[in-house]
Parts: C-alpha cells; structure tokens; sequence
C-alpha cells in the first residue's frame, strides 16, 4: 500500500490537460485530511478523485484555421429559418457546429462597418 508521499508523488506527475495546479492543490489537501484521520481510506480517496477526473469534461480547443480564409457555406433550404417580422413570438434555436457560420458574419460585419453600413 502506498503512503501519502506515493499519491502526492501521483498527482504531480499528471499532466495538466487533466489537471490544473488548483485541482492538484485541492486533491493533495484532500489526500492530507484523510491520510490525517483515516489512513486506511487513503487508498480509496485517491481512486474515487483518480476517477472522477478521468471522467470528467473535456472541452476540444477551438479549431485554429488560417485567420484570412474564410469557409464558403451552402445554404440548405429545409434547414433555414426565415426572418418574419410579423411572427415575433416564434423563437429558434440553432444547434450545430457554427464556427465557420460566425466567422463569415464576422468578416461580413466587418466589411459593413469599412464601408460604413453599420452592424446588426
């Protein structure tokens, strides 16, 4: 059985895609209060916190993309929503990969406010 020094020695070595220096601080005081009251439970504390982190979230980075192209997008009638102003009740929600989306109305907006049309 390892001792506390062993699973401190653990968490230090993980890489920092799983953890964070505030994650790794939090699990060693954790480590510590039941290395300090409960020693036979160390063991299971630092496989439950192990664990957790492995399943938790993990969020891709941000495609980086050369920064003067932009995607040319088709439009795809059945999956478009029209502008009416007569309906103003009726809400959207967009769901889907929008990265290309915002960056064209991005350059777009941009190209508005060269010529001195304005935003949204």
């Amino acid at each position: 059985m390892k001792d506390l020094k062993n699973y401190i020695d653990d968490i230090d070595n993980l890489n920092s895609f799983l953890l964070n220096q505030d994650q790794k601080k939090l699990i060693k005081e954790i480590l510590v209060n039941t290395n300090n009251s409960n020693k036979e439970n160390l063991d299971n504390v630092f496989q439950l916190l192990i664990q957790r982190v492995k399943t938790g979230f993990v969020f891709d980075v941000a495609p980086s993309v050369d920064a003067k192209q932009i995607a040319i997008l088709k439009k795809q009638e059945k999956l478009s929503f029209t502008n009416d102003l007569l309906n103003t009740n009726k809400n959207t929600l967009i769901i889907g990969e929008n990265y290309d989306a915002l960056k064209n109305l991005l350059a777009i907006e941009r190209q508005k406010e060269q010529i001195g049309g304005g935003g949204l």
